[in-house]
């Protein structure tokens, strides 16, 4: 076989990919649709994982399947992607400890006509313990897998804002799933703005030491930054702290 016979089989074969490509998206929007009107999840990480093991298996010359393991991967990832453009999502708002994010948080349920949920009170109340209570007495690792599961059965609800708390985002597994279902928006706010307002005796975490907040906020930031979709400063009011997060949200979340 001549190199140009080679390309045009190669050609061929790349049509029948991208028209088969085509029809699994257009699948993909059903299935966005249905999740809505059902109130499902958006990812499901275990459909995902099976699909490319699959795939990965069934091929019989074991050189070529991490290159099929990679080929899969990309088609679930970009799928999962147009899925998301079809798909209503979940608002997690992250930061810091009185960055604002409950304030925050329940006056744009109210421009966006969606449930609100704070993580901690959530947690609280399935538990019928104090967020201190459970870091002092279960520990920080037990804390954060309760978040982990709060979160995990707030996204089985209709599109809705929850806000965080300020250490949420130490946890993989639960940025992960925050990320697979839904749009984390950083609200980060001034540190000397936060030691104002701060009332460190109901504060998870955070002991009496100024000193010990700045390096605190100094340690988070690039966590925040790195994790969220959209950041907004919240150093102004809450309005436009409010309209700004709405403006920046894709158009199917407004």
């Amino acid at each position: 076989m001549d190199i140009q016979e080679a390309r045009k089989k190669i050609d061929t074969i790349d049509a029948l990919l991208a028209e088969n490509y085509k029809k699994r998206l257009e699948i993909v929007a059903d299935i966005a649709k249905y999740k809505d009107e059902h109130q499902m999840p958006l990812i499901d990480e275990v459909r995902d994982t099976d699909i490319i093991a699959t795939h990965t298996n069934d091929c019989s010359d074991e050189k070529l399947r991490p290159y099929i393991e990679a080929y899969m991967s990309a088609v679930v990832s970009m799928s999962n992607e147009y899925l998301r453009e079809h798909m209503h999502q979940h608002i997690f708002l992250i930061g810091m400890p009185g960055a604002g994010k409950t304030t925050v948080g329940k006056a744009l349920s109210k421009e966006l006509n969606r449930d609100f949920y704070d993580l901690d009170l959530t947690i609280q109340e399935k538990t019928g313990k104090s967020i201190q209570n459970i870091i002092i007495y279960d520990g920080e690792e037990k804390f954060r897998q309760h978040e982990y599961d709060a979160i995990r059965e707030l996204i089985r609800n209709k599109p809705s804002v929850i806000a965080t708390g300020g250490g949420t985002v130490l946890s993989e597994k639960t940025v992960q799933i925050m990320r697979n279902n839904g749009i984390i928006v950083f609200v980060n706010r001034d540190v000397t703005q936060i030691l104002d307002d701060l009332d460190l005796e109901i504060r998870p975490l955070l002991k009496e030491s100024i000193e010990y907040i700045f390096r605190l906020y100094e340690e988070r930031y690039p966590l925040y930054e790195s994790v969220s979709h959209i950041k907004i400063g919240n150093e102004s009011n809450i309005s436009d702290t409010v309209q700004a997060i709405i403006e920046a949200l894709p158009n199917t979340e407004k």
